[in-house]
């Protein structure tokens, strides 16, 4: 059951998390799209749209315009003289961004009407009214330009009360595929439409309104190219479509593309809006052009650098002053876009990319990306089920594996999905040109992981806590640290693995106790476990229990040690010379009734159940199986053979470069089969020495021998071990010549 919850714990802890951000999500909060938005002007930046276009021209009424013609308004006449010049020089469509709504006041016949007032004008006022003045009138002027011309003009659409008038949509402006009615949820709607001078609708070619879609922050990031208006009773297009659509059959055809073109010069362009099922706007199509568009109809605007304006823009003084041949060579074939740029007149608009332009460059940033076929395409009723989809998915196969993950690992993977999903979305608007949102797939993997990641992190410290409380003062730091990095290092419910077991007990300890005070006993013991935990913590081994005056330990479990059995060796034999030390503070302090203490070492290597034993109450990580009863003999066999450390001959095998003596078989309580055992008495630099060579061979030919039932022989070869260094088996050798003379006084 808690195996269990550690592993579904974090899966509905993480599902919770992600439906709470799906449902925050679909609420739309203006947090997620600011931050969707500000991350798609940061792809502009990094990578905006080329400036390789030069379809289109910007005619700006700017500061030195004014200076050199004369304050705002300009009189009509010279507006008309700008569209003849463009006009003659082969302007494919000239498309004014400023609302000529109202009756030139400088034409002569109605300047008359401002000086009556002044009574000293009255004599010329009679006169004036007194003539024809009709083919003076500037507007008239600047009508029969625009109806020769390709000119598109500017309507402007307004979100107040509606007005009794509302001019119908030109018949060649009118926009296809879809009812008012089917956009009436979607589309951008205008109650209040203010139209140029009839005089001027009824010459131009064209009109579409000029109104970006102006975000909470006040940056231009999209256009719409249609609005609804006249209470939903009408589809106006944008003056960008317009601008396509009349210019497209005179546009140069090596700028523009060709297939566009040529449809326009067969049949007139029309704008088509597909729309989905859901009664929201997929697309806006002009003859071969397409423009991929949000549910309501708009259009992202890729930018170019600022760099682009100055390339772009053609001077006002150029086209009412310059040659016709030379201004032909700069708007042949190209849009033409008109409007202010001067203080006071201009329509200052913030881009994405930080930089403040008029809005009439906004329109030729449209025109030029649709021309060169890079819009940016982001269709909302694809895009989001499939960035939720993905969202989802990669959410559930987080929560399939995270579980089984250490807390630092999962916080890595998370790390390096956030990191690839903002990266993908990078390169699919650096190459491909698509807007994919990665801050709501972020949101809905973020909140999944952080509540997953909770409970992992409170699983954890509550493992590394049992880990410490267990383990850490009976196992190497380094390998407690590990056990808390990866607790599923720890097989709490049991395994089977080799390990190297360890038996030790002290000699004769119930009748040296019976000579001590309580007290006194358990200081010689606390002294005593304290340095023999040390060491076998310090050689990477588990103490596994004390019992009594006994000490039991593994090496190999809970983690892996390399070369574990010689671990367990040096640690044994480190613990024979500590032992020595201690008996020598004992004795000088008065502790000891005895002039020493002895111990007693068993080592066995094979495999064994370890994992946490006990009851529903009490449980302890210990270790199970024959091979840890035989170590247990093997303990008690130090007594018989008086060595004070045996190994098995599987321990023996594992550890042949240190310096091991044969003891030869011998039969344990328990068990019917003998065991090969030997005495370890030092490491690999004693077990090279040139004596314990001659030591080792002389002691095993006496144990071969002795086997062979020839006792005298046995006594030659343990008489010649006791000439030299005996390598602490002086008891041994004692053990061995008494067994010797035994069997010749029973012959």
């Amino acid at each position: 059951m808690k195996n269990l919850r550690s592993i579904f714990g974090p899966r509905i802890a993480g599902v919770i998390g992600a439906t709470l951000a799906l449902v925050i999500v679909f609420q739309q909060p203006m947090l997620v799209n600011v931050a969707r938005d500000r991350l798609f002007d940061q792809f502009q930046r990094i990578s905006p749209r080329a400036y390789d276009s030069d379809l289109v021209k910007v005619v700006e009424i700017d500061d030195a315009a004014l200076e050199k013609y004369g304050q705002w308004p300009w009189p009509r006449h010279r507006f008309a003289t700008i569209v003849d010049n463009l006009n003659e020089a082969g302007a494919a469509a000239i498309v004014f961004d400023i609302l000529f709504a109202e009756p030139d006041r400088t034409s002569p016949g109605n300047v008359s009407a401002s000086w009556l007032d002044a009574p000293l004008l009255v004599p010329i006022v009679s006169e004036l009214d007194a003539s024809n003045l009709d083919e003076l009138d500037h507007d008239s002027r600047f009508a029969a330009a625009i109806e020769a011309a390709p000119t598109v003009m500017h309507i402007t659409a307004r979100s107040g009360a509606s007005t009794a008038v509302c001019p119908p949509v030109l018949e060649a402006a009118r926009v296809q595929g879809v009812r008012p009615s089917d956009l009436a949820r979607v589309a951008p709607s205008f109650r209040q439409i203010v139209p140029p001078l009839p005089i001027f609708r009824d010459a131009a070619r064209g009109e579409g309104f000029a109104r970006a879609a102006l975000n909470d922050d006040a940056i231009i990031r999209t256009v719409p190219l249609i609005a609804l208006a006249c209470d939903g009773k009408e589809i106006y297009p944008s003056l960008v479509l317009e601008a396509l659509r009349v210019a497209a059959p005179k546009l140069n055809p090596t700028l523009a593309p060709t297939d566009f073109v040529q449809e326009a010069v067969e049949r007139p362009c029309k704008a088509h809006v597909t729309s989905t099922a859901t009664q929201s706007v997929s697309q806006v199509a002009l003859c071969s052009l397409r423009f991929p568009t949000s549910q309501d109809g708009q259009l992202w605007i890729h930018y170019s650098r600022l760099e682009s304006i100055e390339k772009r823009r053609l001077s006002v003084v150029d086209v009412l002053e310059g040659e016709t041949v030379s201004l032909s060579e700069i708007v042949k074939g190209r849009i033409v876009m008109i409007g202010a740029s001067a203080e006071g007149l201009r329509d200052a608009l913030i881009t994405p990319l930080g930089d403040v332009r008029p809005g009439v460059h906004i329109h030729a940033e449209v025109v030029e990306q649709a021309l060169s076929e890079e819009t940016l395409y982001r269709a909302w009723d694809l895009m989001r089920p499939a960035e939720i989809g993905a969202a989802i998915l990669v959410t559930l196969i987080m929560l399939l594996f995270l579980p089984r993950l250490s807390a630092a690992m999962g916080f890595s993977i998370w790390l390096i999905l956030t990191a690839a999903f903002f990266a993908g979305a990078f390169c699919a608007f650096h190459f491909g040109r698509l807007l994919i949102d990665p801050v709501t797939p972020n949101l809905i993997i973020a909140t999944s992981f952080f509540g997953s990641f909770v409970v992992m992190f409170q699983q954890e410290q509550i493992a590394r806590k049992f880990i410490r409380g267990a383990f850490g003062k009976f196992l190497s730091p380094l390998i407690v640290e590990r056990l808390e990095r990866d607790p599923t290092l720890l097989k709490l419910e049991g395994q089977s693995r080799e390990i190297t077991a360890f038996f030790s007990d002290i000699r004769g300890f119930t009748s040296i106790s019976e000579q001590m005070s309580p007290p006194e006993v358990t200081t010689l013991l606390n002294q005593y476990f304290t340095q023999m935990t040390r060491i076998v913590v310090n050689h990477k081994g588990l103490v596994d229990k004390f019992m009594g005056d006994g000490l039991a330990a593994m090496w190999n479990a809970p983690v892996d040690v390399t070369n574990h059995p010689a671990q367990a060796a040096r640690a044994s034999l480190q613990m024979l010379k500590s032992l020595e030390k201690l008996n020598a503070v004992w004795r000088e302090n008065d502790q000891l009734p005895v002039p020493e203490i002895k111990i007693g070492i068993g080592l066995h290597t094979a495999e064994a159940r370890v994992g946490n034993f006990g009851s529903e109450d009490h449980l302890e990580y210990s270790m199970l199986g024959d091979m840890v009863n035989l170590t247990s003999r093997l303990e008690s066999l130090t007594k018989l053979y008086g060595a004070p450390i045996i190994m098995s001959k599987q321990t023996r095998e594992c550890i042949p470069d240190f310096a091991g003596v044969l003891l030869g078989a011998s039969t344990v309580v328990g068990r019917t089969d003998s065991t090969i055992i030997y005495a370890l008495v030092g490491d690999d630099t004693v077990a090279a020495k040139l004596a314990f060579q001659s030591f080792r061979r002389s002691f095993e030919m006496g144990v071969v021998a002795l086997e062979n039932a020839d006792a005298h022989a046995a006594l030659d070869h343990f008489g010649a071990c006791e000439q030299g260094e005996t390598f602490g088996l002086e008891e041994t050798i004692k053990s061995f010549k008494r067994r010797a003379e035994d069997m010749i006084r029973s012959t």
